[in-house]
């Protein structure tokens, strides 16, 4: 593996040149480009911001706290406690929140160009900032909407005014009322977040485009293909990041722009068709921006 070190205004330029040229334009959209916008899970005071009473428990971070109401924990001794957390995380990083100039400086920078979008993110940006739904496949599932947690079926429900309600009868900063929390209109199950946690997760309503995505990247083979990776880690590197890097590797004119905050490495098989630029992706794509 090889670290790139090279000019940060140089890989600006590069990779304005590379997405100028593009005939398609594949774009993956990890939490490090929300993080970038300001919703960042790891950041401290954030934390102490929105949920003070957890932080004064020694829970420093959205990531810890979050850790104490994972979706497979809900239960009657909780369910209150459960929703008191997930319905103000909810309402804060799905409805809370415009859409982040990160996002919009990335639609202007994929509008006119043959584009597709994998996303690992749940919070509705891609939406907000523009982009049509159509041309996003984002399997890991969306704060916006709620499935049963047996689950009886492969409905979902959008929850916008169920989170509403909940946050406004709040009985205390930790816990809902009681008679907010939803059910299942199916079974009388509870109603739970539908994000990718295990093998109940609902996912049909967020593969219904892999067939678009797949034959996106399938004739996109003899064009020029730049693949834009955006704040991609290693929690679910098997959507994103290696895939990225086999058709880097395999497509004979494709260029790989990985743009990541933390330190990263690319590999020596694909160095010499890939940038890699080390900086908070904000400030990365205003800069490619304006070199467009």
């Amino acid at each position: 593996m090889k670290l790139s070190t090279t000019d940060y205004w140089d890989n600006i330029k590069k990779s304005a040149e590379c997405i100028t040229n593009a005939e398609k334009l594949l774009i993956g959209v990890g939490a490090g480009l929300t993080a970038s916008g300001g919703l960042n899970y790891t950041d401290a005071s954030l934390a102490e911001k929105w949920y003070p009473e957890y932080f004064e428990q020694g829970k420093k971070s959205i990531i810890e706290i979050m850790s104490d109401f994972w979706v497979t924990t809900i239960n009657k001794e909780n369910d209150v406690f459960f929703w008191g957390f997930w319905a103000r995380h909810i309402w804060h990083i799905r409805y809370e929140p415009q859409a982040l100039k990160p996002y919009l400086d990335l639609f202007s920078i994929a509008s006119g160009k043959d584009y597709f979008i994998c996303s690992t993110n749940v919070d509705g940006q891609l939406e907000k900032a523009g982009f049509d739904k159509s041309l996003i496949f984002a399997p890991q599932g969306d704060y916006a909407l709620f499935q049963c947690s047996k689950p009886c079926s492969q409905d979902v429900y959008n929850n916008n005014e169920i989170i509403e309600t909940m946050i406004k009868n709040m009985v205390s900063p930790l816990a809902i009322c009681s008679d907010d929390i939803p059910y299942c209109p199916k079974c009388g199950s509870y109603l739970m977040p539908n994000l990718r946690c295990d093998d109940t997760f609902v996912e049909t309503p967020h593969i219904k485009n892999v067939d678009t995505y797949k034959t996106f990247i399938q004739n996109a083979f003899e064009n020029k293909i730049v693949l834009l990776e955006l704040g991609v880690g290693f929690n679910t590197p098997v959507i994103i990041r290696y895939p990225f890097e086999a058709i880097t590797l395999q497509y004979p004119n494709a260029k790989l722009i990985r743009i990541n905050i933390a330190n990263d490495t690319i590999s020596e098989k694909i160095d010499n068709k890939s940038i890699f630029i080390k900086e908070d992706i904000g400030k990365v794509l205003a800069d490619i921006l304006n070199k467009l």
